[in-house]
């Protein structure tokens, strides 16, 4: 993975796919900022907040650079696939895409607990002018699947999760690298899963961190978005956070 430079939106991306890019990194002169919205709304109405919370600050489409969503359920592959492209085009309406590619970094899972009605946003982040030196990033979600499949499919086990727990960390070690980031800068990894981490969560999760363990680590008891997959991760480094009410 090579980082491409969005110099529009002060950062640069790892390629992903249509839907999301794999990870994104403040550019010198920039910092990333994330933003939670203490009641999600669905995601059209979400992008119009967002459209106007950039628009307050005076930062153009371009800054934005990630987004978290909430889904009322797992979907199939092919639902997913419908949803994504539908997704999609709220990003090309706003001129987001650069020479097609897709910059944005995401996560988007579905609550176990409480789910949402429709898919709604849950938080997003931007770029703004900053004259720190602090290297700011998101890493996108990603799940158990590799390019053969779902990694121990239709098994729950606990030797089973932490088959899929591994595989996930080191994907997300391999993003982070590709970033230039180090370990010690992730201010946030967030674990989405239903099934209880606890067999390989020092180990698997906590080590990996390092001394950053003690404030980094959240679990959320909800689902990757496609039906099959159990687990999910997530970071960042980011020196601010802010809550929309």
């Amino acid at each position: 993975m090579q980082l491409v430079e969005n110099p529009a939106g002060g950062f640069a991306f790892l390629p992903g796919g249509p839907p999301y890019s794999a990870g994104v990194v403040a550019l010198p002169g920039f910092e990333i900022v994330r933003a939670t919205l203490q009641r999600p709304l669905p995601y059209r109405d979400g992008f119009d907040l967002i459209d106007r919370c950039l628009e307050a600050i005076g930062r153009p489409a371009a800054a934005l650079c990630a987004i978290e969503l909430r889904s009322p359920k797992p979907w199939s592959m092919a639902d997913f696939g419908a949803f994504n492209a539908e997704y999609r085009v709220e990003l090309e309406t706003r001129g987001i895409l650069l020479d097609g590619a897709n910059p944005v970094a995401r996560t988007n899972v579905a609550p176990a607990f409480a789910p949402p009605e429709e898919p709604s946003l849950y938080a997003f982040s931007y770029t703004i002018p900053s004259s720190s030196s602090a290297r700011t990033f998101v890493v996108a979600g990603a799940g158990d699947l590799d390019e053969h499949g779902i990694v121990a499919e239709g098994q729950t086990l606990p030797e089973a999760m932490r088959t899929k727990a591994t595989f996930v960390m080191d994907v997300m070690m391999k993003r982070l690298a590709a970033l230039e980031c180090r370990i010690d800068d992730v201010t946030a990894m967030a674990m989405y899963s239903v099934h209880s981490p606890l067999d390989f969560l020092t180990d698997v999760l906590l080590a990996p961190l390092g001394a950053v363990a003690v404030h980094a680590f959240h679990w959320y008891y909800s689902r990757p978005p496609v039906i099959g997959l159990e687990f999910e991760v997530d970071m960042r480094g980011v020196r601010q956070e802010v809550r929309l009410w």
